[in-house]
């Protein structure tokens, strides 16, 4: 799971693209929504770290927030 320096993280599997679509999509509208429902930037870093403990849950690869906000 651990991966040597300069070595690249393996693809996104179809079962954490899931997952990720999963959690994101509910919380589309605070992210992305009018400016007088979004949040803030560190709201925005706390919500990505969670998406990424989900999509860390199914054991496949430790992904990190930036990971999964680039993906």
């Amino acid at each position: 799971m651990v991966r040597a320096s300069g070595e690249r993280a393996p693809v996104f599997s179809t079962e954490e693209l899931e997952k990720l679509v999963d959690v994101v999509l509910p919380q589309y509208t605070l992210r992305y929504g009018p400016p007088d429902k979004q949040v803030s930037a560190h709201q925005k870093k706390d919500i990505w770290r969670a998406f990424a403990k989900d999509v860390r849950t199914l054991g496949v690869y430790h992904r990190r927030s930036t990971h999964c906000r680039k993906r």
